[in-house]
């Protein structure tokens, strides 16, 4: 698992940098505004994974957030609050498959 800490300010005059995902995922460090965009770049979708920490006011684990990346696509997600890891302010997202998928972490 990959700690992703640094990320790219939106601008229309530079490149977006991707990166490999992880095989057991990646942790993305938190900031309002931030969104992470997952490249596909198989010829098959690809499931990206938010683990929720936390329980629900019923004492239930929280759902994962789960979004589906067609074969070709990018996909923008944005990162909410509620997705932080309180215990190191990190986001936990893993894809399945990962051949051929990338990352990369934005800010508005």
């Amino acid at each position: 698992m990959a700690n992703l800490d640094t990320s790219q300010a939106i601008s229309s005059e530079a490149a977006i940098t991707y990166a490999s995902v992880g095989g057991s995922g990646d942790r993305v460090k938190y900031e309002p505004g931030m969104f992470v965009i997952i490249r596909n770049g198989s010829g098959v979708s690809t499931t990206a994974t938010i683990t929720v920490p936390g329980n629900t006011k019923w004492g239930a684990a929280n759902p994962v957030k789960t979004k589906a990346v067609a074969a070709g696509a990018d996909l923008p997600i944005p990162l909410l609050p509620e997705y932080v890891d309180p215990a190191d302010g990190r986001v936990a997202i893993a894809c399945a498959p990962t051949t051929t998928i990338s990352i990369a972490v934005m800010r508005a």
